[in-house]
């Protein structure tokens, strides 16, 4: 089986070609932070730290240039001693996904690293649980940051969270490189040029700042085109990566009808807990109840046993990978508490409510026309979705024809060495002439080198089958999993097509106007009769009834449309992944082609020593 696709360790050091994204207006972050995580992040306000956490608060702004960035924490974490995973878990669940962080986080950050290195579980509500008795952090060195910056400052070894050369995380990077990029595709310009440019500031706050700026001088470039403000967190376009290891359970569960248990083993908490099917559909469903206007991971169906524990994998290690849904809290239980997930679901107070968005915030700087303009086609969007989930499904079914045809190369080629083998072949009779039955010396040498010829076609044989195999499992895999975010991306848009507004909002407005043009009627006319002013007060109910109506379904319009963008946006950052796909299936191509060229050459150099005399098989 060829290394090449070898997975790496999703919490390690990029490569210095990865595409570390970093979008304006959530670097890092979480889009959102629900009730329980916030008063979570309050637990330490009113607890008397020790010094070390101002002190290495200093120092994290001194890394920083003034301010507390994501890098500056993490670099203040190195000094921990912990594994990297364990600091890169930390660094998450602190960040707020603003533009730096509070001393409030920071503090939350040191306590989750005290709980680690005494082996206790490094989350909010660990450290909500043991706020009154937290240990002392441990950060050896630490103080060498503030009299040296953060990266001359980094402890050998050690690698920053971002590559150096991403464009996308330099505020000085220029609209060009933006724009050539995948990620820029999802806020397209639907001119009838179409043309696509964008620009990327250096974080939020300023882009808005910047943005009116030009409004209000009168600036020509305040019309161009924008990065959605989606999280780049590099971690969720990497679709080779698994952070979860799932394999069956040796022992059964139920005590009368039997099912199987399932091992979940994950890097990034840590943890290993037993689950069901039922429990991941569970979780699949509470997902697409609780973000309704989200892409999510697709679950195997359960009538397909021999690929499931794959599926699953798949479906636990998508999850993961995606910002909001790691820091989920019911997402964590289901990777961390050892109970079964059943009672998790009894004693939790669970939020099933529909997610709510601040659309300004999502979107940040991006003109609400432009959101508009991207929803009015969505009908286009939704048939280029299609034509994407026919090309990946012939796709795939061509790579898996080509290891069944390279399974049945393999096999005709080692039944071919079989044939060729001198254990292989009929002895020859003991009667005739003596001269006929003693083998001659060119027969001896014909029947040695066919033996090394065998060798060379089996040689030949196991590669053939391992480039099959190759192809099944790895290149297939691949693209299934880009098929994967397809049918997400799919299954997103019949949903908002189910949960669309525009039909009730022309619905309340007609209802509206019905009511305002009797209400006018009756103003119009006479008082007097107390009908009358019935009539005029349920009018006036009634219309605002109609108003608040209109409200919620004016809010709930304008979120599917934001969330349309952005998932958009999103689906076209998925195609950063092609990349990897096919760099990989060239060079495995190469790399094949490469061996089997040598095997092939090594069979001809023994076929050339084939004796040609003929009267040498007879001397």
């Amino acid at each position: 089986m060829s290394d090449l696709y070898d997975i790496l360790d999703p919490w390690g050091p990029p490569s210095s070609g990865a595409t570390n994204a970093s979008a304006p207006a959530s670097t890092g972050g979480i889009l959102g932070v629900s009730n329980l995580e916030e008063s979570s992040r309050r637990c330490l306000d009113n607890v008397a730290l020790p010094v070390v956490y101002a002190v290495a608060f200093s120092a994290a702004q001194k890394a920083g240039g003034g301010r507390v960035t994501r890098d500056a924490l993490q670099q203040t974490l190195e000094f921990s001693g912990l594994p990297r995973h364990v600091t890169g878990q930390i660094v998450l669940t602190a960040d707020t996904g603003a533009d730096s962080l509070a001393q409030r986080d920071f503090n939350l950050a040191l306590a989750m690293v005290a709980l680690a290195q005494k082996n206790m579980s490094p989350t909010l509500e660990s450290v909500m649980f043991h706020k009154e008795d937290l240990p002392v952090p441990e950060l050896d060195g630490v103080e060498t940051l503030i009299s040296s910056n953060m990266h001359s400052s980094m402890p050998p070894g050690r690698g920053r969270l971002d590559a150096p050369d991403d464009p996308w995380s330099s505020a000085s990077a220029g609209s060009g490189a933006v724009a050539s990029s995948t990620a820029a595709l999802g806020s397209m310009s639907l001119a009838t040029n179409g043309t696509e440019t964008a620009s990327l500031p250096a974080n939020a706050d300023s882009a808005k700042k910047e943005h009116q700026q030009r409004t209000a001088g009168g600036d020509s470039s305040a019309s161009q085109t924008y990065v959605p403000g989606i999280n780049m967190d590099e971690l969720q376009w990497k679709l080779d990566k698994e952070d979860v290891s799932i394999k069956e359970s040796a022992e059964k569960g139920g005590i009368v009808f039997k099912h199987t248990n399932y091992e979940i083993s994950t890097r990034s908490f840590s943890s290993m807990v037993v689950r069901r099917y039922r429990d991941f559909d569970w979780i699949s469903n509470y997902l697409v109840t609780r973000y309704p206007y989200r892409m999510h991971a697709n679950i195997p169906p359960k009538g397909f046993p021999d690929n499931r524990i794959k599926g699953l994998t798949r479906f636990a290690s998508a999850i993961l990978r995606i910002p909001f849904l790691r820091r989920d809290a019911l997402v964590i239980q289901f990777f961390t508490n050892t109970d079964e997930f059943g009672h998790v679901l009894k004693v939790g107070n669970l939020d099933m409510e529909a997610e709510d968005i601040d659309v300004d915030d999502e979107l940040g700087n991006t003109p609400w026309p432009e959101v508009q303009q991207t929803y009015a086609a969505f009908d286009d969007f939704y048939a280029q979705v299609a034509r994407d989930e026919e090309r990946y499904r012939t796709q795939i079914t061509s790579l898996e024809k080509i290891a069944r045809y390279k399974q049945a190369i393999g096999d005709e080629l080692n039944v071919y060495s079989d044939t060729m083998r001198l254990i292989n072949a009929p002895r020859e009779s003991v009667s005739g002439s003596r001269k006929f039955h003693v083998q001659a010396a060119s027969k001896r040498t014909l029947d040695s080198n066919l033996n090394e010829l065998s060798m060379s076609f089996s040689d030949a044989s196991l590669l053939e089958k391992a480039h099959g195999e190759v192809q099944k499992t790895i290149s297939a895999e691949y693209l299934r999993r880009m098929y994967d975010v397809v049918i997400s991306m799919k299954l997103m848009m019949d949903r908002m097509r189910r949960m669309e507004k525009r039909k009730d909002i022309q619905r309340v407005c007609e209802r509206n106007d019905t009511n305002r043009k009797a209400m006018a009627q009756l103003n119009g006319e006479s008082p007097g009769a107390d009908s009358d002013r019935s009539s005029i007060d349920r009018l006036e109910r009634l219309l605002r009834e109609d108003a608040a109506e209109l409200q919620l379904l004016n809010h709930e319009q304008r979120c599917i449309e934001a969330r349309f963008y952005l998932e958009l946006a999103r689906y076209k950052c998925y195609e950063s992944f092609l990349q990897t796909h096919y760099h990989g299936y060239i060079e495995e191509q190469i790399k094949h082609h490469t061996m089997t060229l040598n095997a092939w050459k090594q069979a001809l150099s023994t076929a050339d020593d084939l004796p040609t005399d003929p009267l040498g098989f007879i001397s």
